[in-house]
């Protein structure tokens, strides 16, 4: 894999980090976020609309709407963990549980048996998130993660699913724009605040963050890049110690290596 490839994996990391530390610098404000979600879907419109007119509709709508409503859920509790608790916490809490939830979705609906190496990614995913939480504390926060983390497994299985019957671009601008449709009523509540206009460009961000990771796809092998990829929640706790001041604590950087290692060495490893 050539560093091209793996530079490619890293600024998707990047972009998908800033836009999540965005989200916390504003407190979680939920305006906030769903106008990450309009910049997102605006920018995805104009990249993706040439492929609009050829999508079959009558395949792809179930796989939308499943996915509108999940995300809608997905960036309204990411908007309430951001609110209660700092970036790396809730990132690396969330984006752990979502591999293992989306490594138990493939076991139990596709079949897929894992290696003892796939095993032992998935135990020190748990150890590391047991480490980074602090055991069983902050219960309220914690099931916010849990929740978060059963979302992005949800949304993984339909995404990968859809994407097979609609092309990824004017796919994710669907996405966005629907799920924003959704979360337009409780968003419009909040009052506005100085800066929400950067949001839109951070909307720019996470759609870049996803495709950046599908481009590289198709250049090189998916496993290793994956395994870059999950380097996200150390950019998260560099992120909240550099840029939003949070105290760095021991077995939060602790539990997290162990939560990069284990993601890293479950993606690595095919599943049969």
């Amino acid at each position: 894999m050539s560093l091209a490839l793996v530079g490619l994996a890293l600024l998707s990391a990047a972009l998908h980090v800033a836009w999540n530390a965005a989200a916390r610098a504003q407190a979680g404000r939920l305006r906030y976020v769903w106008l990450i979600m309009l910049g997102g879907a605006g920018f995805g419109l104009l990249a993706g609309w040439p492929w609009l007119a050829g999508i079959d509709w009558a395949q792809l709508w179930p796989w939308l709407l499943g996915t509108w409503v999940v995300h809608a859920l997905y960036f309204s509790l990411l908007a309430q963990a951001y609110r209660r608790a700092e970036l790396a916490w809730a990132y690396t809490l969330s984006r752990a549980l979502g591999v293992l939830m989306t490594a138990f979705l493939a076991l139990l609906a596709f079949g897929e048996r894992l290696s003892p190496l796939a095993w032992a990614g998935i135990g020190l995913l748990v150890a590391g998130s047991l480490w980074a939480s602090g055991g069983l504390g902050r219960p309220q926060a914690l099931w916010r993660v849990a929740a978060i983390g059963i979302l992005i497994a949800a949304y993984s299985v339909i995404d990968s699913h859809a994407v097979r019957i609609a092309p990824p671009v004017a796919y994710i601008a669907l996405l966005y724009t629907g799920a924003g449709a959704l979360l337009a009523p409780l968003a419009l509540r909040e009052p506005t605040a100085p800066g929400d206009a950067w949001a839109l460009l951070f909307g720019g961000a996470s759609l870049a963050s996803y495709l950046l990771m599908l481009f590289a796809y198709r250049l090189g092998p998916v496993g290793p890049l994956l395994a870059v990829r999950q380097s996200a929640p150390l950019l998260a706790a560099f992120a909240g110690y550099a840029f939003l001041r949070e105290p760095p604590r021991r077995a939060l950087l602790a539990g997290t290596a162990l939560i990069v290692l284990g993601a890293m060495l479950f993606t690595l490893v095919p599943s049969r």
